[in-house]
């Protein structure tokens, strides 16, 4: 709060200045000397005495001194506890300061009018991580403790779902095996899960666990890039079995169902139980043709005769048909 009161900043137009003036006293001996001073009261968090040394400055002068004390900052945060909440407040009143000098450029028939310095941006990037940092460890702590519930911590707004889900994203893996499987129970427990606006918290905790139920909820959802990589990680792992049955349970997705079966038929050799699935496929109405036309492109053209030649199904002996009759 002190360190918010000792920055306000009252708005008056900014004043114009050129580049060649702004390199000159971000270099001066003035400003580096000042700069020196000044960190001591940065990594003490003493803002009021930092402040009190910096308002005297002449305008230039403090916004150069600002702008170095914030890349100061940046590199003092990559120590062990190098940022906290005093620091964060003073960090947030900078990045709240009405830019007081701007640049203007001269382009191809018209003028650039741009800030002078950049501090603000980067002190509020730099607060930002922090913030992220600290709720990443939070969530570790109460997955590992069995108390996050992702319904509610994945609710939010637009911009926290996004923040809040790649946070969740990065810290799986780093999660044990107890807390990933109470986790994974979650999703066949809490329906109000169904409606994450995307399949990236599904995927992942899938993959992490290999849970069916979770994969089960995943491929019965509207398919997007989180569920296609994911099935394009099992196609590479197959023909693991676990692989290769998810692969079999993923041709239950519209959308996901041609490159499924395509990962299954290219497995040299067929594993037995995926050559009983797509046998048992030969005969339905809705992919018996699909599975026809892609085990005969893929050089399966006899095995499918065979069948055909002993099946007493109509529907896969129509499928052969057709699946011949496709052929170049």
């Amino acid at each position: 709060m002190i360190a918010a009161q000792a920055s306000a900043q009252v708005a008056l137009p900014a004043t114009e200045t050129t580049e060649q003036e702004v390199n000159q006293v971000q270099s001066s001996l003035q400003v580096q000397n000042r700069v020196s001073a000044l960190r001591q009261y940065y990594d003490n968090s003493d803002f009021a005495s930092l402040e009190a040394r910096l308002s005297p400055l002449p305008p230039l002068q403090q916004e150069a001194v600002r702008s170095q004390l914030i890349d100061h900052a940046i590199d003092y945060a990559a120590k062990p506890d190098g940022l906290d909440q005093i620091k964060a407040d003073w960090l947030e009143a900078q990045a709240a300061r009405t830019p007081a000098f701007n640049v203007v450029e001269q382009g191809d028939g018209y003028l650039v009018t741009k800030s002078a310095f950049h501090y603000g941006a980067k002190a509020r990037s730099l607060v930002v991580r922090w913030q992220q940092q600290l709720l990443a460890l939070q969530m570790v702590d109460l997955a590992e403790d069995g108390e996050l519930q992702l319904s509610q911590w994945l609710s939010g707004g637009s911009h926290i779902q996004t923040t809040r889900r790649d946070i969740f994203l990065a810290q799986l893996p780093a999660l044990s095996e107890t807390a990933v499987d109470e986790l994974a129970a979650q999703f066949t427990s809490d329906s109000k899960l169904v409606w994450l606006p995307d399949n990236a918290a599904i995927a992942a905790v899938a993959a992490a666990s290999g849970d069916e139920g979770v994969y089960h909820l995943l491929w019965r959802r509207r398919s997007d890039q989180y569920s296609l990589a994911e099935l394009n990680r099992l196609a590479e792992l197959a023909p693991q079995p676990a692989a290769t049955k998810q692969l079999m349970a993923a041709t239950i997705n519209p959308t996901l169902k041609l490159q499924a079966y395509r990962a299954l038929i290219t497995l040299k050799p067929l594993p037995v139980a995926t050559r009983d699935f797509l046998s048992d496929k030969l005969s339905e109405v809705d992919d018996g043709e699909l599975v026809a036309a892609e085990l005969a492109r893929s050089g399966y053209l006899d095995w499918l005769e065979q069948l055909a030649s002993v099946s007493r199904s109509q529907v896969l002996q129509k499928n052969f048909r057709s699946a011949v009759a496709q052929l170049p």
